[in-house]
């Protein structure tokens, strides 16, 4: 057999034998891949499940709630009259004596003020004893 022959049967040999090792190699990475995601399916599957659990635990909420939700609502109408009517009682008490008050601070007020120079000049008189120019108190 001629020498050429021998070294292209070696080559392809080498060659084949290159590609059994990588589809080897590949075929394994592809059942790591394949194990990979299944184990990711099964978490995916209990993950569904407590998401499920939890679904079912907002909805056993929000039924709940809506039987609680009238009685609050009732509760809080309630609340908004009484407070609208004692809004309207501080209003109607305010309205009813304040301009008497406003009335009796004025007087007391002016009182007090009138009183204040009243005694500013009696004091001024007693305290200041100079005679004025017309009388005074030696006068006849």
């Amino acid at each position: 057999m001629p020498a050429l022959i021998q070294i292209c049967i070696v080559i392809v040999t080498v060659g084949m034998l290159a590609i059994a090792i990588m589809t080897v190699r590949m075929m394994a990475r592809f059942n790591k891949a394949t194990d990979e995601l299944s184990q990711l399916a099964h978490e995916a599957r209990g993950s569904v499940v407590k998401l499920d659990l939890v679904t079912d635990e907002a909805r056993a909420l929000v039924a709940s709630l809506r039987d609680c939700v009238p009685p609050v609502l009732r509760t809080v109408n309630r609340f908004e009259a009484v407070g609208r009517r004692t809004a309207d009682i501080s209003s109607a008490l305010l309205e009813g004596f304040e301009l008497p008050l406003f009335a009796a601070v004025a007087v007391t007020r002016g009182v007090r003020s009138g009183a204040n120079h009243f005694l500013k000049r009696l004091m001024h008189r007693f305290t200041h004893n100079h005679p004025t120019i017309h009388g005074g108190y030696d006068h006849e």
